[in-house]
């Protein structure tokens, strides 16, 4: 091999290093804010979106299956994390925060986060507009790792806002009309 190729060779090698290094320091958040108004009042719709996080299952489709799980932390539930269960398979998510004076919650996916995620949360929380009206904000962030993190964030983003809207608008169908939105009863017949 002449020095000019062994050259080129090792600065490819290098080059190739130095790509495959940085891989493990790449990271992008994608964050999703989805806001809906509710024709219902704040406190209802705090006991169906807080105080019953872990039965998500009964009224959204994305969730085949949902219980409750880890030890006490919060006075007004006796559970802190939620087990779900989603045609992507299981993860856990454990609260962070349950306020149900402010009607907000957060919490993290501590297993099941996608392989392609260093990490995921989300923050949910609702706004009183007065008699019977509710704001529902969900607020979604998920941090991607590595290259196909950052190429594939456009689709993660497009991803998690079309979930993020069925999910505020099943909620405000359950609330509203008292039954489950048509997209989770059709998914109960798989």
């Amino acid at each position: 091999m002449t020095r000019k190729k062994k050259r080129i060779f090792g600065v490819s090698l290098l080059i190739l290093i130095l790509i495959f290094m940085s891989n493990f320091f790449i990271s992008y958040t994608v964050e999703v804010k989805q806001e809906l108004i509710i024709n219902v009042n704040i406190d209802s719709t705090w006991q169906v979106m807080g105080t019953q996080f872990s039965e998500v299952d009964l009224w959204c489709a994305n969730f085949i299956k949902s219980e409750a799980g880890g030890n006490k932390r919060f006075s007004e539930i006796d559970y802190s994390t939620r087990i779900t269960l989603t045609t992507k398979g299981e993860n856990t998510q454990e609260l962070d925060d349950f306020d149900p004076t402010n009607h907000l919650l957060k919490y993290h996916i501590t297993d099941g986060k996608p392989g392609i995620a260093k990490e995921a949360s989300a923050i949910w929380s609702l706004v009183d507009l007065g008699l019977n009206k509710t704001k529902v904000v969900f607020e979604f962030k998920l941090v991607t790792k590595g290259w196909i993190g950052l190429v594939m964030s456009g689709k993660i983003r497009s991803s998690i806002k079309s979930t993020s809207f069925e999910i505020a608008e099943e909620l405000k169908y359950y609330m509203e009309k008292g039954t489950a939105h048509p997209r989770k009863i059709e998914s109960l017949k798989k």
